[in-house]
């Protein structure tokens, strides 16, 4: 077995996917972008691939460039299968006559849309400085103006390029989807066969933790790593969350995922490795996917507000977010906007047994169902499709 991706190591979805094929019985290797390979014991051996933005927009020079590293790996390798964990190394693969399955959790034909979304938007910066720009920072210069009309250029064919991609790879290899409206909207396509395997957490790392310790105090935690990001992504947004946070001092907040001096209420913890990270969601009591509404969380499917779940936390979860409210089954605080996500908050403080019953019910449901393992037949029939 051979997994395939234009990105690099770590990352944990492609090494869960490693586990799997494992358990099957597959040696397994990795080839993608030079990363942090170490301790990457899952793979027999990582083989590194030289992807950049002309290969991924399918320019024939560095398209073929990339090609041949990839032909000169297969030579070595022999695969029986190629799992493809995106759509660039799907395509790429298929156009050289091996079985390979396509996991499709970007669904690239609507990420491409977002990316032509931001092009639109008067300035979009991160996270971590959209709270210090002003007003005058709006007045696009010559220069940017013109790099907007390229960049707008550049979005409309990757537009064109991935959705047709899309199209022809779903229809010539199994696909692997993260949530169950993406699942329904493959439907459309007669010869697609989508296999749904959300970005749940693997068993071994959630079974030794515990049942969750009784509170009183609404105990707010957001784990990610947007405030790293160069860009704010339209379906992301969380413009005025902190402020919220930094000025109502009822519901303490803490950042996992990056840190940020800008704000003294805050509590930013910086990168935590996965043990880390369980072990600190479990002195909170609510966790956050306060993302503001966008026509893309019809088909959004994190893997935080499942991590929150089996560290006991209660889930509050944006309305429209459709893919967690589903698979949360009723266990989830829904919110329409910053002032309802603050009635909800303030409701369970009044109400701690509510709370406490809520996080024990969405532990048990995590538990139950939210497990990498509760999907890997998916994997394994997707296989078995090739």
């Amino acid at each position: 077995m051979l997994h395939v991706s234009h990105e690099s190591l770590p990352d944990w979805r492609v090494e869960k996917s490693a586990i799997t094929a494992l358990k099957l019985g597959y040696r397994v290797s990795f080839a993608g972008k030079p990363g942090n390979n170490t301790n990457r014991t899952k793979f027999a051996k990582i083989y590194e691939i030289e992807w950049n933005s002309k290969a991924r927009l399918g320019i024939p020079y560095y398209w073929q460039r990339v090609k041949r590293q990839v032909q000169k790996i297969l030579k070595q390798e022999s695969p029986d299968i190629v799992h493809s964990h995106n759509l660039y190394s799907a395509k790429l693969i298929s156009e050289l006559g091996v079985p390979f399955v396509f996991d499709d959790h970007e669904y690239w034909s609507v990420s491409s849309k977002i990316l032509l979304e931001m092009d639109y938007q008067p300035f979009h910066s991160s996270i971590r400085t959209q709270s210090k720009i002003k007003p005058e920072i709006s007045k696009i210069s010559i220069k940017r103006s013109m790099n907007r009309i390229r960049r707008r250029l550049i979005d409309r064919h990757a537009i064109r390029l991935w959705t047709a991609w899309e199209k022809e790879l779903i229809s010539i290899a199994p696909v692997i989807v993260v949530s169950e409206t993406i699942a329904k909207d493959y439907l459309r396509h007669r010869n697609a066969r989508s296999f749904l395997v959300p970005n749940y957490p693997i068993l071994s790392e959630v079974e030794a933790l515990g049942s969750p310790t009784y509170q009183t105090q609404v105990d707010c935690i957001y784990s990610g790593g947007d405030g790293n990001d160069k860009v704010m992504y339209p379906q992301r947004r969380m413009d005025g969350l902190f402020e919220l946070f930094e000025n109502d001092k009822r519901f303490p907040l803490t950042i996992a995922g990056w840190s940020d001096s800008s704000f003294s209420n805050l509590r930013f913890l910086g990168f935590l490795s996965r043990p880390e990270m369980f072990t600190e969601m479990s002195r909170h009591t609510v966790g956050l996917l306060p993302w503001k509404k966008h026509w893309a969380h019809y088909y959004t499917n994190p893997n935080k507000p499942y991590e929150y779940a089996h560290a006991g936390l209660a889930v509050a979860c944006t309305s429209s977010i459709l893919p967690v409210i589903d698979s949360l089954q009723g266990c989830c605080v829904m919110f329409d906007d910053y002032p309802d996500l603050v009635n909800k908050l303030d409701y369970l403080q009044q109400h701690p047994e509510e709370l406490n019953n809520l996080r024990k019910r969405t532990r048990e449901l995590a538990r139950e169902k939210l497990t990498w393992e509760k999907h890997e037949n998916q994997i394994i029939s997707a296989y078995k499709a090739c």
